[in-house]
């Protein structure tokens, strides 16, 4: 059976937090991306339409949400456009394209009030721009970031609980709006849920059991039931470039999902750089520390040659400018940071990427969720010498490879 998943990219990597600023990309790069990946229309043919993975801050989710007129305007944008809504980025609740993010993209965090309510809105709004029949996904941050230091015992409870609340408004929704619309906790390195294991490990305890659970029990729905609502809308959003980051396999990771019952509600396909040839060649530490940048983290893992890794809350404290490794990652074999770099760019003689891993699990991705979305969204931070013909056009052609690497898989994607 030939697979037909979604295909798409992530619009965070456009500076816009208005609703003005959103049906202006929409208009703008997302449009030409499309025309520029679909082709233009033939005789007798409209334009290919292409789905789009809107990125929703907290000001443009609530107008959508709130508004009858503003969500009517995105949805003639989209259309006029020749894109249709299927996912929603809820990661980063604003601020993205700030001089300076870094650890301030997991505030709130799961324990807070204001990430339950700002990924109500965005799951709102993203169910009153939908296709009819179509379903929704919504990613999120995976709890908390390690280094705030709330994610204990009670912490994850609280996080259980707030997401077994969102669930309960979830289902009234799909019930209002006749779409389904799931959400995505998306394992990143150095934070509460660092790999798919961990995932496994929170929603097991904390969400389809423990708080979560005990939320929907307590508005009427039988522990069973709960369970299986639960299950249905929470659950992952595989991320290649964070699982191969933190050496977990990709394919290891989907098995595992799989094996204990946890939904893969969207995929993101991106890679890391892989610095492996070999670690002590002095020119491919230097390409790799001019990665570092002042805008995002960039959590950055040593395998080291007896198997064990060390690991570093950003690139710079890993390597130095001048390409040291400092003493933690001394005797590291292989080192890679969390930086997206683009899938059209295998690396160079001197530091490689992630992508062979990706490739290889691609077709396993397809088989698991039919959202995938390309989310490179450091294109404007990348070195220089990689910033190649712009953003759109950069997209443009990460779709294409990432079509042409589907169908190499026997995968067709829309």
């Amino acid at each position: 059976m030939t697979l037909h998943p979604l295909l798409t990219y992530c619009q965070n990597v456009h500076p816009a937090e208005t609703l003005d600023g959103l049906l202006e990309v929409l208009a703008g790069p997302a449009a030409r991306v499309r025309a520029a990946w679909r082709g233009p229309p033939s005789p007798g043919h409209p334009a290919p339409v292409m789905a789009a993975g809107l990125w929703l801050p907290l000001e443009v989710a609530r107008a959508i949400a709130t508004d009858d007129a503003a969500a009517a305007r995105v949805r003639a944008a989209l259309d006029a456009a020749g894109l249709f809504a299927c996912t929603a980025n809820a990661f980063p609740v604003g601020g993205f394209h700030a001089a300076r993010v870094k650890e301030a993209v997991y505030r709130p965090t799961w324990l807070e009030p204001a990430r339950l309510e700002f990924t109500r809105l965005a799951c709102r709004a993203l169910a009153r721009l939908l296709p009819p029949g179509a379903r929704g996904s919504v990613s999120t941050v995976p709890v908390s970031w390690r280094a705030f230091g709330d994610a204990d015992a009670a912490g994850l409870a609280a996080a259980g609980a707030h997401l077994g609340a969102l669930v309960a408004d979830l289902l009234t929704l799909e019930d209002e709006t006749g779409h389904e619309v799931a959400v995505a906790l998306e394992p990143e390195p150095r934070c509460a849920l660092e790999t798919c294991a961990e995932l496994v490990a929170f929603l097991e305890e904390h969400v389809f059991a423990g708080a979560g659970r005990e939320a929907l029990v307590a508005r009427g729905l039988p522990p069973e039931g709960a369970e299986a609502a639960l299950r249905r809308l929470v659950g992952a959003c595989v991320d290649a470039c964070h699982l191969a980051v933190v050496f977990e396999p990709l394919e290891q990771a989907l098995d595992l999902l799989e094996a204990r019952g946890v939904r893969v509600v969207k995929a993101q396909l991106s890679a890391a750089p892989d610095l492996s040839r070999p670690v002590d060649a002095p020119a491919g530490r230097r390409h790799l520390a001019a990665f570092a940048e002042p805008r995002y983290l960039h959590q950055t893992f040593g395998r080291r040659r007896d198997g064990g890794l060390v690991a570093a809350e950003d690139l710079p404290e890993a390597l130095s400018a001048d390409g040291e490794l400092t003493a933690p990652f001394a005797d590291v074999e292989r080192l890679r940071t969390h930086f997206h770099v683009p899938l059209h760019w295998g690396g160079d003689e001197a530091l490689g990427t992630t992508r062979p891993e990706l490739e290889a699990g691609l077709g396993a991705l397809a088989r698991a969720t039919d959202h995938l979305e390309v989310e490179t969204y450091t294109f404007d931070v990348l070195p220089p010498e990689l910033r190649q013909g712009g953003v759109e056009a950069m997209v443009t052609a990460e779709l294409r490879w990432a079509e042409e690497a589907l169908r190499a898989q026997g995968v067709s994607a829309r």
